[in-house]
């Protein structure tokens, strides 16, 4: 059954189209009257737990390795790769100021998906082209320089990071993806996050994945 769940799961995040105007608009209402948010990743306060920063990060790898039935994330597969940074690109890329909406999508200049890959320890430049199995929500106009994504949503599940372990530079972090019709778990994960001078401030250095 879980299996099921996260079968369409990966679906509805792959080919469900999401407003980017109607996300503007919560988080306009979230916000203090008269005070516009603009969210860049990366320009979280300082106090912020890494866990929080990289919770994009986290949870793109996650729903890449589900649907790939992949156990620990490897960068070296570029199908899940590219996989996980078009996750991040659809759920959080419509929350940056860089972002140019274009009705069910969005272009990004290439220093942008970069960024988002480089989160992953990944080098878009030494990765070769997105995969042909992307290709109808993942593009690149070389022209332009600029990445093209389906927005996507991914309203029924959630990734929550539950303990954490710091050391010097490292942290450790544990958690699942929550299935939220039940609150039950999909799946569990461990990660090691390492800090390093990125937009985000760390880089994932390991994820291993379980199914609850």
């Amino acid at each position: 059954m879980k299996k099921f769940l996260l079968t369409a799961l990966a679906c509805a995040l792959l080919i469900l189209p999401f407003s980017s105007t109607a996300l503007a608009d919560d988080v306009e209402e979230a916000s203090p009257a008269g005070q516009a948010q603009d969210y860049v990743p990366g320009s979280i306060p300082a106090q912020a737990e890494a866990a929080e920063v990289m919770s994009p990060a986290l949870h793109g790898v996650v729903l890449a390795m589900s649907n790939h039935g992949a156990d620990t994330f490897d960068p070296s597969d570029t199908a899940l790769a590219w996989e996980a940074v078009y996750n991040m690109l659809s759920l959080y890329g419509q929350l940056d100021s860089r972002s140019q909406p274009d009705g069910d999508w969005l272009a990004f200049p290439a220093e942008v998906a970069q960024d988002y890959a480089a989160a992953l320890g990944l080098d878009l430049s030494k990765m070769g082209p997105p995969p042909v199995g992307l290709s109808d929500r993942l593009t690149y106009d070389r022209a332009n320089g600029c990445y093209q994504v389906v927005c996507g949503s991914n309203d029924l599940a959630q990734l929550q990071v539950r303990d954490t372990t710091a050391a010097p530079g490292r942290l450790q972090a544990e958690g699942a993806l929550v299935y939220l019709v039940d609150g039950s778990d999909l799946m569990t994960f461990q990660a090691e996050l390492r800090s390093q001078d990125t937009m985000f401030g760390w880089v994932l250095a390991g994820l291993t994945l379980t199914e609850a």
